[in-house]
C-alpha cells in the first residue's frame, strides 16, 4: 500500500486465481505451390472447400501440395497454409489505352501491393494474386443506362417475328451487337438478341453467326468484309410482341448494363459537391469459364462507385473505386488512381471520360461500358530454397506463429531435414511428420520397397530428432476434383490422425492403432508391409508402418518418433505429452518474470502446477509426478543471477506395443489360485 499522509482508506487486489491454461497443439501447418491465393502469407484454412476456394483446386502439377493439407484437414480442423511460388510467377493485368508495357513487379499479396503498386501509373487493373488463373479475369466498367441508340431496322417486322432487318451506318456498329444485348424500340418494345446474321450485298442473310468474344462485346467470327450498308439480320430470342414498321428506330443495350441497377452517370456524393459523370459500375466476370465452369459468368459486383478520390457512401465511408476493390475484391486490385489517366480528381471533378470511350486498348466503344480482359498471368514451380526460404522458415518464429504439425508432403530429405531441424527442433513445440520418396515404393516388390525406405531413412533422411516422425510410404487416392486417382504421401494423414488423438483423447494418447490409427481415403497403399518380418524391419529403422489388414481397413501400425536412442521420447505419445507440458506451463511461467525471487513466488508458482500436473495424471497421462521449486534450487547465486528455477519431474504413461497372452492348460481338479497366483 503506498503511504499516505492523512487518515483514509485504501483498496487494493491480489489475483491469486491464475491457473496454467489450455495451449492450442494441434495446428497444422504447411508450405506448398498452389495456383491462387496470397504468396509468402500465413492464411487460416479450416477444410477442404476453404482450402479450394482460397488456393484454388488440384491441378496436375500440384495435387499433393493441395492434398497433403486437405488430408490433414480431414482429420482435425485448423491448418495454416502458404503458397509459395517461382520467381517467374507474374500477376495478370490490363493497361489503359495505348500502353503495351506490363507490371514489373509481382503483387504476392497485400502488404506487398500497398508498398509498390503506387509507382505502376500505367496499368489499370491487376490480378489479385500471380498465377495463370488470373488471365481468365475480365473487368466490366458500366455507367448510365448502358444504351446506345440511333439504330434503324432495314424492313418491317411483324408481329410475332423471329427476326429484325438492319442496315449499318459505319462497321463500327458491330461494337454494339452481342448475344444478351436487349433492342428497345421507341414505343417501350424490348427484345433480346439470340444470334446474329449477316447477307453479301443485301440478299437475304444465310450464315447464322454466333459471335466469339474477346475482351470485348462486338462480333468477331463470321463478320469479315462488312461495312457501311451490310444488312444484318438480329435472330430475336423468342419473338417480336409488337409489329414495327420500316426505318424504326430502336437502342441498343449491353447485356452487361442490364446486371446493374443504376441509371445516373454521376454519385450523389459528388452531384452534391459540384461534380458530375464520376459513377462506375464495376463488374468481374469469368471470361474463360475456368472459375466456375461457365464462361462470362458474374463473380463480383460492385454497383455506384465514384472516381472521385474523396468520395463517401451515406455512411461516410469511402467510396472510392480503388478503396472499395482493393478491401473487397477477390480477384482483382485496381492499380490505377483513375481507369483513365492514373491522375485521381475529387468531387467537384467534372470531366471525367465515360467507360466505351476508349478507357482500354481491350475495351469496346459504345453501350457507356468497357471490357477489360487481364493478361499476362504465370504460373512458375517453386524449387526447394524458395520452398525453404518463403514458405516453411516463417513457420520458425515461436512467438508469432502456434502450430504444432508439419506435414511435410513430397519435401526430399533435405527439405525435409531443414524443417525437421530449423524449425521443429528450434521451436521444441512442434512435430514434422515425412514420407520416403515416392519412387522408393511404387511399381516395387515388397522386398524392394522395404529395402529403398530403409535406405531412405538410413542414409538420405538421416537424422536423430523426437521431433520428426517417418512412415512407411504413398496411397492411391481419388482426385475428387479431377475424377482420377492419385498418388499422395501419407504424411498428411498421419499428422492428421495426432490431431484428432488429442480431440478424441489427449494429446498424449497414441495415434497408432485399430482404436485411433484408421487412415481415410484409401484406394489402395502403393507398398503394403503386411508380414510381421517387414514391420519389424521398418520398426527397427524408426519407421511407422501403414498396413493395410483383410476386414480392418488401412491403420498406421506404429508409434515411433525419429529418436535413435532408446528412450520414452522415441515414442508419439510421449513427445506429444512433454510438448503440451511444457508449452502449458510455460505459458504460465512468463507471468512470473519480473516478480520478486522469494519464498512466496516459489511456493505461488508451485500451488500453479500442481494442479495441473495433477489433473494430467488424472487424465492417464503421466503416472507419478514431483515439482521442486524451493531454496534447493534457488540458491543465492541463482537468486544474484536475476534467475528463476523450477524442477519438473514426470513418469509418462506408455503406449503399449506387444502385448503377450498366456494360456495355460491345467489339469481337471486344479485350483486356479495354486498356479495362478
Amino acid at each position: 500500500m503506498a503511504f499516505r499522509v492523512s487518515p483514509g482508506v485504501s483498496i487494493k487486489e491480489v489475483d491469486l486465481t491464475t491457473i496454467v491454461p489450455a495451449v492450442a497443439t494441434t495446428p497444422g501447418g504447411f508450405a506448398g505451390y498452389f495456383h491462387w491465393g496470397p504468396v509468402e502469407q500465413m492464411v487460416t484454412v479450416t477444410n477442404e472447400k476453404e482450402l479450394a476456394d482460397i488456393f484454388g483446386k488440384p491441378t496436375n502439377t500440384n495435387f499433393v501440395d493441395f492434398y497433403t493439407p486437405a488430408n490433414f484437414l480431414s482429420y482435425g480442423n485448423n491448418c495454416q497454409v502458404v503458397r509459395v511460388v517461382g520467381s517467374t510467377a507474374a500477376n495478370s493485368q490490363a493497361t489503359k489505352a495505348g500502353v503495351t508495357a506490363y507490371l514489373s513487379v509481382t503483387f504476392n499479396n497485400e502488404v506487398q501491393f500497398n508498398q509498390v503498386n503506387s509507382s505502376y501509373t500505367d496499368a489499370q487493373f491487376a490480378g489479385k494474386y500471380p498465377g495463370v488463373r488470373g488471365n481468365s479475369i475480365k473487368v466490366v466498367l458500366t455507367t448510365g443506362t448502358g444504351i446506345c441508340g440511333g439504330q434503324t431496322l432495314a424492313a418491317a417486322a411483324p408481329l410475332g417475328a423471329t427476326f429484325i432487318n438492319m442496315q449499318l451506318n459505319s462497321a463500327s456498329d458491330l461494337r454494339y451487337l452481342a448475344v444478351g444485348d436487349d433492342i428497345i424500340f421507341h414505343d417501350g418494345t424490348t427484345i433480346t438478341i439470340g444470334g446474329v446474321q449477316k447477307a453479301t450485298g443485301g440478299a437475304t442473310p444465310t450464315a447464322t453467326v454466333q459471335p466469339v468474344f474477346g475482351d470485348f462485346f462486338g462480333v468477331t467470327s463470321g463478320m469479315s468484309g462488312v461495312g457501311v450498308g451490310t444488312a444484318l439480320r438480329l435472330v430475336i430470342d423468342g419473338y417480336l410482341p409488337v409489329a414495327q414498321a420500316v426505318g424504326m428506330t430502336f437502342s441498343i443495350k449491353s447485356r452487361y448494363a442490364k446486371l446493374v441497377s443504376t441509371n445516373s452517370q454521376t454519385t450523389a456524393n459528388v452531384a452534391d459537391s459540384g461534380g458530375a459523370n464520376d459513377l462506375i459500375n464495376v463488374l468481374v466476370l469469368d471470361r474463360d469459364g475456368s472459375w466456375t465452369g461457365t464462361q462470362n459468368q458474374v463473380l463480383e459486383k460492385f454497383e455506384a462507385l465514384s472516381r472521385a478520390t474523396d468520395a463517401t457512401k451515406t455512411d461516410g465511408g469511402s467510396n472510392y473505386y480503388r478503396t472499395v476493390l482493393n478491401e473487397q475484391s477477390n480477384y482483382v486490385w485496381a492499380v490505377s488512381a483513375d481507369v483513365n489517366d492514373n491522375i485521381g480528381g475529387n468531387k467537384t471533378r467534372t470531366g471525367w471520360t465515360l467507360p466505351g470511350v476508349g478507357l482500354s486498348t481491350a475495351s469496346a466503344v459504345g453501350h457507356l461500358v468497357s471490357s477489360i480482359g487481364l493478361t499476362g498471368g504465370a504460373d512458375a514451380a517453386p524449387d526447394n530454397a524458395r520452398r525453404w526460404q518463403k514458405g516453411w522458415s516463417m513457420f520458425a518464429d515461436s512467438d508469432g506463429v502456434d502450430v504444432s504439425l508439419l506435414p511435410l508432403g513430397d519435401a526430399d530429405e533435405v527439405l525435409s531435414a531443414l524443417v525437421i531441424q530449423n524449425v521443429c527442433e528450434r521451436r521444441l513445440d512442434c512435430m514434422a511428420f515425412a514420407s520416403p520418396k515416392k519412387t522408393n515404393v511404387e511399381n516395387k516388390m515388397p522386398y524392394e520397397a522395404l529395402n529403398e525406405i530403409k535406405n531412405y531413412r538410413n542414409n538420405s533422411l538421416n537424422i536423430n530428432s523426437s521431433y520428426a516422425v517417418l512412415d512407411s510410404g504413398w496411397k492411391y487416392q481419388l482426385d475428387t476434383y479431377n475424377n482420377i486417382v492419385r498418388a499422395l504421401p501419407l504424411n498428411g494423414d498421419i499428422a492428421g490422425l495426432v490431431a484428432r488423438t488429442e480431440f478424441t483423447n489427449d494429446a498424449w494418447f497414441s495415434p497408432a492403432g485399430y482404436n485411433r490409427g484408421q487412415i481415410k481415403n484409401v484406394v489402395k497403399l502403393l507398398y503394403n508391409p503386411s508380414a510381421e518380418a517387414h514391420r519389424d524391419e521398418l520398426y527397427t529403422a524408426q519407421v511407422n508402418p501403414v498396413v493395410s489388414f483383410p476386414g480392418d481397413g488401412v491403420i498406421l501400425f506404429g508409434d515411433k518418433t525419429m529418436q535413435t536412442r532408446p528412450s520414452s521420447f522415441d515414442r508419439i505419445n510421449v513427445r506429444r505429452l512433454f510438448i503440451v507440458l511444457e508449452k502449458a506451463i510455460a505459458t504460465a511461467a512468463k507471468f512470473f518474470l519480473f516478480e520478486q525471487n522469494d519464498a512466496f513466488t516459489r511456493a505461488q508458482f508451485k500451488n500453479l502446477v500442481v494442479p495441473f500436473l495433477k489433473t494430467v495424471q488424472q487424465r492417464r497421462g503421466i503416472t507419478d509426478f514431483k515439482v521442486v521449486c524451493d531454496e534447493t534450487n534457488n540458491t543465492g547465486e541463482v537468486i544474484d543471477r536475476n534467475e528463476f528455477v523450477a524442477d519438473i519431474f514426470v513418469k509418462p504413461t506408455r503406449s503399449i506395443n506387444f502385448i503377450q497372452l498366456n494360456f495355460v492348460a491345467t489339469k481337471t481338479g486344479v485350483n486356479f489360485s495354486e498356479v495362478g497366483g
